[in-house]
């Protein structure tokens, strides 16, 4: 590989690009050792002291400080400057473990994760890029971390042919993969409250309490308003007396039943005697029969109040309006003081965590799909999920040829806040779908006219040349250069070198250049 000294285009003049020329400004050799900044970089010595302090440090050099400080003096001069920029060999004063020096004793910082006091860091005990990169780190392959082996790692270690790498590079990685592709069509669409409306009164009667306003969030049995209970309870007291009365005039009747019976059942006794009276039993067995229908009818009146204190207590319960499903207040319809009759409404609310997407969906693309079709799915701000065919509504728009069509999205993939009505686009699919492999935008960089990409290879940034294909989304169909399970840097491959050091961030944590330190 041929192999370009970036300061020759300096010395020569050569424009170089923005980026490369930030890395380029504090870097212009000097002799093999010299300590002396570079004009450049005395450019930037603003107390005139001959070397770089924290304050005067920008760019890269503010962003790796402390990694260029090898003697760690909280000053930068020229040979170490030149070590970080160039490659070249590290001083004498902090040689790494991957040329045969330094301390196996751990760091004060990497001490404070050693939990079992064992002097080095054992698996369950490494945290961060540590754990991220557990297995790389350890070269000696006994399962633990030691001083030199970490130092060695946050210094870039050797590269090939024994070349010192510079610091490493923290970057986060994404995998190649094999997918179901096809041609997609955009159509806008919307979100959809499954649940949204007015919340009614069940009851008439003046509004005594307005507990929400607009935008207030509301879980499942929330107050929304209290109105008038006044003349509920007395209702509900009057129909309780009534219950009272009814049960003690059916224990009344029950027992002029039970007299009659006895009479019946004495006359029936003395049937065969001299004394017995034919017109007496007649009037004893209509008697039973009187007293059994009052038994009845009294028992059929108790029922009724029983009914009638229900309601009024029903009454008085739904004189606290609560809501049925959780969700936000859009609208209230009412104050305190106002009467409301039943069915007036109070407070509509939207349930923005049960939504479905709608979009009318030109008849002549329905034949793609069918129940549980996954689609693409695109917000405005171009945050991306998945949506599954839910219903196709039979009903077609005469003037738009389009029918409506219901999908249930994945909301898991979005984090801000959902609303009803939101636009969105669904990416719906046409003609034949086919297997190919993608790799995510965010790794593609273009080097010398070619697409590159960085692997992750045994802990080291490899380039690969990639012929690049169409786009499907957010990822590139890739028709050489890489196979499903492939890793490859998403983000901080733009500055990386072939062989460089890795730092492996989580996708969350995109902070380039600042991993932990053992």
């Amino acid at each position: 590989m041929l192999e370009v000294n970036p300061f020759q285009y300096c010395r020569a003049g050569i424009k170089l690009s923005a980026g490369l020329s930030i890395l380029l400004l504090f870097a212009t050799p000097a002799t093999a050792q010299s300590k002396e900044l570079s004009d450049l970089a005395k450019a930037r010595d603003a107390n005139g002291n001959g070397v770089i302090e924290k304050p005067e440090a920008g760019g890269p050099i503010a962003a790796n400080f402390d990694t260029i400080d090898t003697d760690k003096n909280g000053t930068l001069d020229g040979a170490e400057i030149r070590v970080f920029f160039q490659g070249g060999p590290l001083p004498a004063a902090a040689p790494t473990a991957a040329s045969g020096g330094g301390s196996t004793e751990l760091s004060e910082r990497a001490k404070a994760r050693d939990a079992n006091g064992n002097g080095v860091i054992d698996k369950p005990e490494a945290g961060g890029p540590l754990a991220a990169n557990f297995d790389t780190i350890d070269t000696d392959k006994n399962g633990t971390l030691d001083g030199a082996e970490i130092s060695a790692f946050f210094q870039g270690g050797a590269g090939p042919g024994g070349r010192p790498t510079g610091p490493p590079a923290s970057v986060v990685l994404d995998t190649v993969v094999e997918e179901t592709i096809g041609q997609t069509a955009p159509v806008v669409g919307r979100f959809v409250a499954r649940e949204a409306g007015p919340i009614a009164a069940r009851i008439g009667g003046a509004v005594l309490e307005m507990n929400v306003e607009v935008g207030d969030r509301l879980a499942t049995g929330d107050l929304l308003a209290v109105l008038d209970r006044e003349r509920l309870q007395l209702e509900r007291d009057r129909y309780s007396s009534l219950v009272t009365q009814q049960k003690a005039q059916l224990s009344t009747t029950r027992a002029d039943l039970a007299k009659a019976r006895n009479d019946l059942k004495r006359l029936e006794g003395i049937r065969k005697s001299a004394a017995f009276s034919q017109a007496r039993f007649d009037d004893a067995v209509q008697e039973v029969a009187l007293q059994t229908g009052k038994v009845a009818v009294t028992r059929a009146q108790m029922v009724q109040a029983e009914n009638q204190l229900k309601r009024a207590e029903r009454d008085l319960t739904d004189a606290e309006i609560r809501t049925p499903f959780p969700g936000v207040v859009s609208e209230t319809h009412t104050e305190v003081g106002a009467y409301l009759s039943v069915g007036a409404p109070v407070a509509t609310i939207i349930n923005d965590t049960n939504l479905d997407i709608e979009a009318d969906v030109p008849s002549n693309r329905l034949a793609g799909l069918t129940p549980g079709t996954v689609v693409g799915v695109r917000l405005d701000d171009g945050d991306r999920t998945t949506a599954q065919l839910r219903a196709i509504v039979p009903s077609e728009n005469p003037r738009t040829r389009t029918r409506p069509v219901r999908f249930t999205p994945d909301t898991t993939k979005i984090a801000k806040a959902l609303a009803n009505n939101q636009s969105v686009t669904v990416l719906i699919p046409v003609g034949n779908a086919r297997t190919a492999v993608t790799v995510s935008k965010d790794a593609i960089i273009e080097r010398a006219g070619r697409m590159t990409v960085f692997v992750f290879n045994n802990g080291t940034a490899q380039p690969r040349p990639v012929t690049v294909g169409d786009g499907t989304g957010d990822r590139f169909v890739i028709r050489s250069g890489l196979k499903p399970g492939d890793q490859v840097v998403i983000r901080g491959n733009e500055q990386l070198r072939p062989g460089q050091r890795l730092i492996i961030l989580k996708k969350d944590n995109v902070s380039a250049n600042k991993g932990e330190r053992g």
